[in-house]
């Protein structure tokens, strides 16, 4: 992990209007976000078998890492370098790991971890021979993840409002980890999923 030091270092290099544009990306991407939950949640209406269930617990699970704010955009880093070789002087990639491409990197690492565990929850079929799904528990345990997912985007965008640089990427970084809570890994029916998310957990720590 990086020293302090290091954190306010690679901020101090973030220009004023790049910090202010990726906020306006987060808060946009929240925004939306929360539309799309509540089309999300009145989809339980839908949800009358165990199947059902699973397989609303994998889509709710891919949509809510898809919507993760790790995009360009909502990264003062990535704002302010953005084009041509001038990864080579970003304050981010100096101080964790090197360039976003490298496999040393931070971002680069929690990246791909990102996307092992959606291609693990993508990898998983139907399977009548999973354990017995209780309906009314997995669609109050649906409910919370949405629900869970809704107050994290609030927390989210309250925190960026006025964020510095650093306060930015600490918020982005708790916002990560309360999705990674609520995330209904307990009915999508992957061993090796519950293992990624586990190594999601390990990348974030570096993240920032």
């Amino acid at each position: 992990m990086t020293s302090s030091e290091d954190r306010a270092r690679a901020a101090a290099t973030i220009e004023t209007q790049n910090l202010e544009e990726a906020r306006r990306a987060i808060d946009v991407g929240c925004r939306l976000f929360l539309k799309r939950l509540d089309r999300l949640e009145a989809g339980l209406a839908n949800v009358r078998t165990a199947q059902d269930i699973s397989r609303f617990s994998r889509a709710l699970s891919m949509y809510l890492l898809a919507s993760l704010p790790l995009k360009p955009e909502t990264c003062p880093f990535c704002v302010q370098n953005v084009g041509g070789n001038r990864c080579q002087g970003c304050g981010y990639a100096e101080t964790h790991g090197g360039r976003c491409d490298a496999e040393t990197s931070a971002f680069g690492q929690l990246v791909e971890a990102v996307i092992d565990l959606a291609g693990k929850i993508h990898e998983v079929r139907d399977d009548p021979h999973l354990p017995g799904i209780d309906l009314d528990q997995g669609k109050e345990r649906l409910k919370s993840s949405i629900e869970g997912s809704r107050e994290a985007a609030g927390i989210l965008l309250a925190a960026i409002s006025e964020a510095s640089v650093s306060g930015l990427m600490e918020a982005k970084r708790g916002y990560i980890e309360a999705i990674l809570e609520v995330l209904p890994m307990d009915f999508v029916g992957s061993l090796d999923g519950k293992q990624s998310l586990e190594d999601v957990r390990v990348k974030l720590k570096r993240y920032w």
